[in-house]
C-alpha cells in the first residue's frame, strides 16, 4: 500500500551551510526548544539535525521571500534525502502535543521527580538505575514539540500561534549515552550565540553521514546559484564522481521555481 507521506525529507539552510553539508555531512547543532503546557513551560536546548516531511508541492510555504526580501522560513538552500536513509540512521518524527493538554504536564512532572530522586540518592546501585531512567526520559523528551505555539527566532519578531505540526518535523538527536552530550541543557546555557557555539563545539565530532545515492534533491535560491553548486560538487571529488554530479545536476531545484511553479 502506497503511503500518503512523501519518500523524501528536506533540510533547509543557508548557502554556506549547504556547501559544508555536501563536503562534510551534517553536524549537530543545539536548538532552543520551548514547550508550553497548561501548568508550565519547559525551555531547554536539544542537539539535533532537523528535517521536514513535505512533498514538493508543499515546500512553497517554506522557501521564498518576505516583503522585506528576507527568506520566508529557514533558508532558501536545501537538501532532500530519501526516507530509507532516514530510517536506517535512526531519525524519528517529532511527537506533537497540544499545549492545552495535560500530556506535557505529566511528562515534566515525571522528569522533575526522577531528577530530584537522583540528587537525593546516595546508594550507588539505585543512583545508577535512576540515572538510566532519567536519561531514557530525557531521550524521549527531546522529540516533543507543541502542535501550535510561539515561534521564536533570533533577530526576528515572534510569531504567535504558529502551526509547528505543519512542518511534520523529523529529528536526528544523538543519545545522551554519548558522554559529550549533556543530559539536560537549560535555557540559560543556550541563551546567547557564544554559549550556543560552545555547546556546538562540544558535539562537533558527531556527524550524520549520507552517501551521494541518498540525495534526491538539491535546492538553491536562484538560477544563478546552480553553476556555483555544480562547481562545488566537482570540487568535492572524494564524495561526488562525475556520474553522480551529472545525476544531481538534474535534481537541482530553485526556490524561485518552487515558489512560482510547483
Amino acid at each position: 500500500m502506497k503511503s500518503i507521506y512523501p519518500t523524501t525529507l528536506f533540510h533547509f539552510t543557508t548557502k554556506d551551510w549547504l556547501y559544508a553539508i555536501l563536503k562534510d555531512s551534517f553536524g549537530v547543532s543545539y536548538a532552543k526548544e520551548k514547550i508550553e503546557s497548561p501548568n508550565g513551560t519547559a525551555e531547554f536546548g536539544v542537539p539535533m539535525v532537523s528535517f521536514c516531511d513535505l512533498r514538493l508541492t508543499e515546500l512553497k510555504t517554506f522557501v521564498g521571500y518576505k516583503v522585506d526580501g528576507s527568506p520566508l522560513k529557514y533558508g532558501n538552500f536545501g537538501i532532500g534525502l530519501t526516507k530509507d536513509w532516514a530510517n536506517k540512521n535512526g531519525l524519528n518524527p517529532v511527537w506533537y502535543v497540544n499545549r492545552h493538554s495535560s500530556v506535557m504536564d505529566h511528562m515534566m512532572a515525571g522528569v522533575q521527580t526522577v531528577s530530584r530522586l537522583v540528587d537525593q540518592t546516595i546508594h550507588p546501585n539505585i543512583d545508577h538505575q535512576l540515572r538510566v531512567t532519567q536519561n531514557n526520559m530525557m531521550n524521549t523528551y527531546r522529540y516533543i514539540k507543541n502542535y501550535r505555539g510561539t515561534l521564536e527566532r533570533r533577530g526576528q519578531q515572534p510569531v504567535a500561534d504558529y502551526p509547528f505540526a505543519d512542518e511534520r518535523e523529523w529529528r536526528f538527536v544523538p543519545s545522551i549515552e554519548d558522554r559529550s552530550i549533556l543530559a539536560f541543557v537549560g535555557k540559560r546555557m543556550i541563551d546567547t550565540e557564544t554559549k550556543k557555539k560552545k555547546l556546538n563545539a562540544s558535539a562537533a565530532h558527531i556527524k550524520l553521514t549520507f552517501k551521494p545515492e541518498d540525495i534526491k534533491y538539491l535546492i538553491v535560491e536562484h538560477d544563478s546559484d546552480i553553476i556555483d553548486l555544480v562547481n562545488h560538487l566537482n570540487r568535492v571529488k572524494s564524495k561526488f564522481d562525475r556520474n553522480t554530479v551529472r545525476r544531481l545536476t538534474s535534481r537541482i531545484l530553485t526556490a524561485d521555481q518552487i515558489h512560482d511553479d510547483v
